[in-house]
C-alpha cells in the first residue's frame, strides 16, 4: 500500500471545507488504518469520498499498481446515490447487491452490507482483497456484519463517513475506528452559506404532547416503542394539531413529514389531502417503482408534502425542501439531525427552512445547529449535552441571539413556541425578528504577508502563508487561530484597560497581533489604543472595533508602509 501522504489530489470540484477534510483523511491514514469523518448532512460527504477515491485510483495508475476499493452502504437509495456520483467522476464500478449483475473485475465495487457476506457472495468478496474500504452512514457500522467485514481485510485502509458519530446506547466507535476527524459545526456551514438557515417552532416543554412523549414506553432498542407511540399519538386530535401548525407556519411550502408508522403516515397524508394539500405517504414497503414515481413527482412539484416512515432520514437529496415537520418522537440524536438535515440543503431562491417540531425534540436535543461534542460521543461518553434546556444553558446551544415568543395559536391550550425566528403564514400576534440580516460576505484579508485571514467580523480563521525564497505564495498551511463571536466575543473599545483585559489569556491572538504590529512598525500600545490605530490607518472614527477590523487596520498600515519604501 502506498504512502498516504504521497497521493495526487485533484480538488477542482471540491469546496474548501471538503479539501481540508480530505487532506486530514490522508494525513490520518499515514498514522491509523481506520478513521471516521464527521460532516453534517448536506455538506458533500459523498462528493468528498468519491474525490478521495479518484485520487487513490489516479495515484496507483501513475505508479502502475493495481488497487481494489469497496464502498459499503446499508440502503439501496444510498448505493444509487453513490453510483451516480462515481459516474460523474468517470469512475467505473461494479455492484455487489441483490440481483444486480456483478462486474467483480472492476477496481471499485459498491456493495450492500446485507449482500456482501451472504453465502452467494462471501467467497467472491474474500477473493477481492480490498485495499480500501469506505463505509457510508458509518454510525450504523457497529453492527456485527460490519465487524465481520472489517475482520476479513485487516490490512485495508478504512474510512467511515457520517453526520452523527453517535449511538443510542452510547457505544464507543473505537472498536472499529481509531481516530475521528471532526468538521465545522452546522452553524459554521449556515453562516458560510453552505447550508440553509432555519426557523424553529416547537411545542412547549410543559405542553400536553410533551408530557405524553416523556411518559411513553421505551423499547429494548433504547428508543420509544413504536406500538406505544402509535397508541398515544395516532389519533385525530393530535393529528389535527399537526395540520394546524403547518397551516399557521408553513402553508404552501414544500416539505417532508416524519411519521411513526405506515398507518400514521397514511392518516396524516389523508388529513392534509382533505384540506387541498397535495400530500402522499411513503414507506419502506412501498414498491420500488411506485416509490420512485412518488419521489419524482415530489421533486417535480406535483406533490408538495411527503409523509414518510424512515425513508428520508439518509441519502435523500431534494434541496428545495423548505419545511420539515417532526411528528415522530425519538431518543436518537442521529435520527433527529438526519431528519432536520433533509431541509437544510441550499438551492437558489431558498431563504429559510421552517422546522415544525410537534413532538418536542428541541426540548431534549436543542437546536440543530447547537455545538455538538462529537469527540465525546465517538468514544462513548453519555449525556454530554442534553436533557431539558433551561435559561442558564441557552448560550451553549447557540440560542442567545434569538427572541422567544409565543403565538396566539393555542387550540386546547397547546401553544407552539417560536424558538428561533418568527415565521408565520397567517397567524397573528407573533413577535417578528427586527431584521432579517444577510449573511456576511466572506473576505480574504492578507495580514503583513505572513498571515491570511478568511471570514468576517463575527467568525474567521487565521492561516500562515507558505513562503518560498522570502516571498508569500498562494498556498497556506493549517489554521493557527480561529475566532467565533458566538463562543467568545472580543471587541476593542476606547478604553485601553478594557482592551488589555479582553486580550488577556488569549496567547495565540496576542502573538499574532504582536507579530503583525512589529512588521507594520506599530507599537503595541497603539494597537490596543483604538483611537490611535484609527488615526494611523486613516480609518473611520468609531467607539469600538472588532478583532477582524483591528487586523484590517494593521494590514492597511503595513501596505502603506510598503508603498512608501
Amino acid at each position: 500500500m502506498m504512502d498516504s501522504t504521497s497521493f495526487i489530489q485533484d480538488n477542482t470540484v471540491l469546496r474548501p471545507h471538503q479539501i481540508e477534510a480530505k487532506a486530514k483523511i490522508f494525513d490520518a491514514w499515514s498514522k491509523y488504518d481506520s478513521v471516521m469523518l464527521q460532516m453534517p448532512t448536506g455538506t458533500g460527504k459523498t462528493y468528498l469520498f468519491t474525490s478521495l477515491i479518484n485520487d487513490i485510483i489516479n495515484t496507483y495508475k501513475m505508479a502502475h499498481k493495481d488497487i481494489k476499493i469497496l464502498i459499503v452502504a446499508h440502503r439501496t437509495e444510498l448505493l444509487d446515490q453513490i453510483s451516480a456520483t462515481l459516474n460523474k467522476f468517470g469512475i467505473a464500478h461494479g455492484f455487489i447487491q441483490g440481483a444486480r449483475e456483478q462486474y467483480l473485475w472492476k477496481r471499485v465495487q459498491v456493495g450492500s452490507i446485507m449482500s456482501l457476506l451472504t453465502d452467494k457472495n462471501y467467497y467472491n468478496v474474500c477473493r477481492q482483497k480490498f485495499d480500501y474500504i469506505i463505509v457510508d452512514e458509518a454510525h450504523h457500522s457497529l453492527a456485527d456484519t460490519y465487524i465481520r467485514l472489517f475482520g476479513l481485510f485487516p490490512n485495508a485502509k478504512k474510512l467511515g463517513v457520517t453526520a452523527t458519530p453517535w449511538r443510542l446506547n452510547h457505544e464507543s466507535f473505537l472498536s472499529l475506528y481509531q481516530y475521528l476527524i471532526v468538521s465545522p459545526q452546522i452553524s459554521w456551514f449556515i453562516n458560510n452559506n453552505l447550508l440553509s438557515d432555519f426557523d424553529y417552532v416547537s411545542i412547549k416543554q410543559d405542553s400536553e404532547v410533551q408530557r405524553l412523549v416523556d411518559n411513553s414506553e421505551v423499547a429494548r432498542t433504547g428508543d420509544y416503542s413504536n406500538v406505544d407511540l402509535d397508541n398515544t399519538f395516532n389519533n385525530q386530535r393530535i393529528r389535527s394539531k399537526l395540520y394546524e401548525s403547518y397551516l399557521h407556519f408553513a402553508n404552501g411550502r414544500k416539505g417532508i413529514i416524519y411519521a411513526i408508522n405506515k398507518l400514521h403516515a397514511a392518516k396524516i397524508a389523508e388529513l392534509y389531502s382533505s384540506h387541498g394539500v397535495k400530500a402522499m405517504a411513503i414507506d419502506c414497503d412501498t414498491p420500488r417503482d411506485v416509490r420512485q414515481q412518488i419521489i419524482s413527482a415530489f421533486k417535480n412539484g406535483e406533490i408538495s408534502v411527503l409523509v414518510n416512515v424512515d425513508i428520508f432520514t439518509e441519502g435523500f437529496d431534494c434541496p428545495d425542501v423548505n419545511f420539515i415537520q417532526l411528528a415522530r418522537p425519538t431518543k436518537s440524536l442521529s435520527l433527529y439531525l438526519q431528519q432536520v438535515g433533509r431541509g437544510l440543503r441550499i438551492v437558489e431562491g431558498k431563504e429559510k427552512t421552517i422546522i415544525l417540531d410537534n413532538v418536542g425534540l428541541y426540548n431534549y436535543f436543542g437546536l440543530p445547529d447547537a455545538n455538538r461534542k462529537w469527540q465525546y460521543h465517538f468514544v462513548g461518553y453519555e449525556d454530554v449535552e442534553h436533557e431539558s434546556h433551561s435559561s442558564q444553558d441557552k448560550d451553549s446551544f447557540g440560542m442567545s441571539d434569538y427572541e422567544f415568543a409565543e403565538s396566539k395559536f393555542n387550540e386546547d391550550d397547546e401553544q407552539m413556541v417560536v424558538v428561533r425566528g418568527a415565521t408565520s403564514s397567517v397567524a397573528s400576534g407573533i413577535q417578528e425578528r427586527q431584521e432579517q440580516k444577510k449573511m456576511p460576505v466572506i473576505q480574504e484579508l492578507p495580514l503583513c504577508d505572513y498571515y491570511l485571514i478568511i471570514g468576517h467580523r463575527k467568525r474567521f480563521k487565521v492561516y500562515p502563508f507558505v513562503k518560498k525564497k522570502g516571498k508569500a505564495t498562494d498556498n497556506f498551511g493549517n489554521c493557527v487561530f480561529e475566532y467565533d463571536e458566538a463562543i467568545r466575543k472580543i471587541e476593542l473599545t476606547e478604553d485601553t484597560n478594557h482592551n488589555l483585559q479582553e486580550l488577556e489569556g488569549n496567547l495565540k491572538l496576542q502573538s499574532i497581533i504582536a507579530f503583525a504590529a512589529m512588521l507594520a512598525k506599530i507599537k503595541i500600545d497603539e494597537v490596543v489604543n483604538i483611537s490611535s490605530l484609527q488615526e494611523i490607518s486613516n480609518s473611520e472614527k468609531k467607539s469600538s472595533e472588532s478583532i477582524f477590523e483591528v487586523f484590517d487596520m494593521i494590514s492597511k498600515i503595513y501596505q502603506n508602509n510598503k508603498q512608501i519604501v
